[in-house]
């Protein structure tokens, strides 16, 4: 997405719930990018707090799932950032850009394995959402520890707890692929799982997207620190991804 189309929202937040230990949920009034945004894509968020630093830059924020004028965010507190967006209330202003860039691929007819590690379950929610209905779906949200485990109503979600950030899914994924004749992967998570995952893949003769976390100052590639090095040169991931086919990484 260039310069030209990004949107701009000042949204009102209908919603800030804490699911987990560190972990929220933000639903936002959106008429526009919540109708334009699509599995995989982010937003950059900013709100005025009485931190002068959490006010400097917007922070990126996958997108968790969308409905009709509805964004939702769910994210870790990790700074002062996202402490100060947990004392967010109903009716609070926040400025949101986006969606910046680019998606997972719609699939159909397929067995789908959609893999999130720890924060890496934000935008696969949406995924999981638009997929479910046309695919045959396993879902796997590997935690570190119980009290990080989101209370998910759909039974197709599976949660794993780890001591070591996923462990379990890169220990069992080459079972979950025979087993379950799994033909396609979909991912976010933490690099070492992700290239985990994309070996994996390969080894089996199956296809998989991985979207990688990285810091982000700007989100549409101006800034250049989102840089990453692939087979085909060095992308940035905030505009070249953040969704990439592993085989291009790995």
């Amino acid at each position: 997405m260039s310069d030209a189309t990004k949107i701009i929202e000042i949204s009102d937040v209908i919603k800030s719930k804490q699911l987990a230990k560190d972990t929220f949920l933000l639903v936002l009034n959106s008429s526009h990018i919540s109708s334009m945004a699509t599995p995989g894509q982010f937003v950059n968020i900013s709100i005025q707090t009485k931190l002068p630093s959490a006010n400097m830059l917007k922070r990126p924020f996958g997108v968790h799932n969308c409905g009709k004028n509805k964004l939702e965010i769910l994210y870790k507190v990790k700074g002062e950032g996202t402490n100060a967006m947990t004392s967010l209330a109903v009716g609070d202003k926040v400025e949101v850009m986006g969606p910046l860039g680019n998606r997972f691929s719609i699939c159909k007819n397929k067995k789908v394995l959609i893999i999130g590690g720890g924060m890496g379950i934000a935008p696969l929610y949406f995924l999981y959402n638009q997929l479910k209905e046309h695919n045959d779906i396993i879902m796997i949200h590997g935690v570190k520890t119980s009290d990080e485990v989101i209370p998910w109503t759909e039974s197709h979600i599976k949660t794993h707890v780890d001591d070591v950030e996923g462990y379990f899914v890169c220990e069992n994924i080459d079972k979950y692929i025979k087993k379950e004749k799994i033909q396609h992967i979909m991912a976010c998570g933490p690099i070492p799982m992700m290239k985990s995952i994309a070996e994996s893949a390969i080894k089996a003769g199956i296809t998989a997207e991985v979207s990688l976390e990285a810091r982000m100052a700007c989100g549409f590639g101006a800034c250049l620190g989102c840089v990453i090095n692939t087979k085909n040169g060095y992308k940035k991931v905030c505009t070249d991804g953040p969704v990439f086919n592993a085989s291009d990484i790995w």
